[in-house]
């Protein structure tokens, strides 16, 4: 098998399943009980929220809570940052890229169903995003911005840093989707300066269905509003028993994350060289989509012209490759990506004719190899 999907999920590290075997068979406790079983589980369930602040360098007054993953936090995120601004008469309307993950996406064409306003940013010429860009949009009503760390099907980064300094000196409260960074890239205050951010542990070596929401509003009267209410779980703000195994794995993965990141910094940047080398020395016809200048290793989506990716995926699917041609979200979809048709307005065939390929901690060069003679027989 030769797995380059990364970006959709990545299969869940064996430290991380014995990690999260041992917590659910020795420490079965509810959180909530007051007794020595109980407090053994609350135990765990603290001192991994701490880890993982502690991993992220969150300052002490962030809010970090568990959720189903990013679909989750993200809806909770928006929905409520925009209907606190409003309720606290600062205005209706928001802006964000049009490339934004279709969870993101969804929300904001909810909100405009309320009566917001959506401005929503296409990559420039240069297929970069600016913070001026985002500054033009804004008006006196404008109370937020959002905007996701990196594209999750070109690998495309936006300027985080500098729309996070320019939404808070207007005093806008500011999103980022980082679901596709953390674990990758630094995601500390002073790298994503944001009110809000989120991750999915599955693209991290951890189980689906668990995830975070990081809230640290610069606005003191921003303050966020349950999200589930019942028996006052995550602070009150999303009751339900906590999934203390997961939570605890969720930690050990990103802890491994880090680890990665010390032993090896260059490991995409050395497997995305030796891919587009081969690509070339195949002579297999071919264009990289997307912001190639501010671009993360994991992700890249190429355009493999005069070949219809929908009959490549079949091809490959076949021969035991598995890869993709847009989100793994649109699963099942015919249409042509929106995302590409935000970076390529006018090239229809690029829609139709165009892979990603993600790479993660087993990719290797022969698994590359293997893609490339695929390609290349085709």
């Amino acid at each position: 098998m030769t797995y380059l999907d990364y970006a959709a999920t990545t299969p869940v590290d064996p430290q991380v399943a014995e990690c999260i075997f041992d917590t659910m068979t020795k420490f079965f406790g509810n959180p909530s009980s007051t007794y020595h079983l109980g407090k053994e589980s609350k135990h765990l369930l603290l001192s991994s929220r701490q880890k993982i602040k502690d991993l992220l360098r969150l300052p002490k007054e962030s809010q970090l809570y568990f959720t189903s993953g990013s679909t989750e936090a993200i809806n909770w995120a928006l929905m409520f940052q925009a209907r606190k601004a409003n309720e606290l008469g600062l205005g209706n309307h928001i802006v964000a890229s049009s490339i934004e993950h279709s969870a993101v996406r969804e929300v904001l064409l909810a909100l405009e169903k309320e009566g917001f306003e959506i401005t929503w940013i296409d990559p420039q010429s240069d297929h970069q995003f600016s913070v001026d860009q985002f500054v033009d949009a804004s008006n006196e009503n404008t109370i937020g911005w959002t905007a996701m760390a990196v594209n999750n099907e070109l690998g495309s980064v936006l300027p985080i840093q500098d729309l996070g300094q320019q939404a808070k000196h207007m005093g806008l409260w500011f999103h980022v989707d980082a679901t596709q960074a953390v674990g990758y890239q630094k995601v500390d205050p002073e790298n994503m300066p944001c009110t809000s951010f989120c991750a999915s542990g599955h693209k991290f070596y951890a189980p689906k269905g668990i995830g975070f929401l990081v809230y640290q509003p610069w606005n003191d009267a921003m303050t966020l509003r349950p999200m589930i209410l019942g028996g006052g779980q995550e602070y009150k703000m999303r009751s339900g028993t906590e999934n203390i195994p997961y939570i605890v794995g969720l930690a050990k993965a990103l802890e491994l994350m880090l680890e990665d990141q010390r032993k090896s910094p260059n490991h995409y940047q050395i497997l995305s060289q030796y891919f587009f080398d081969q690509l070339t020395k195949a002579g297999i016809e071919f264009e990289q989509n997307g912001d190639i200048v501010h671009h993360n290793h994991r992700v890249h989506n190429i355009w493999i012209k005069g070949h219809l990716a929908s009959q490549l995926m079949i091809q490959f699917d076949l021969a035991g490759i598995y890869l993709s041609a847009g989100s793994a979200c649109s699963a099942g979809s015919v249409k042509p990506s929106r995302i590409l048709k935000a970076y390529y307005p006018e090239n229809e065939a690029l829609w139709r004719e165009s892979l990603r390929v993600s790479f993660g901690r087993y990719t290797s060069e022969d698994q590359i190899d293997q893609l490339i003679m695929a390609l290349k027989k085709i």
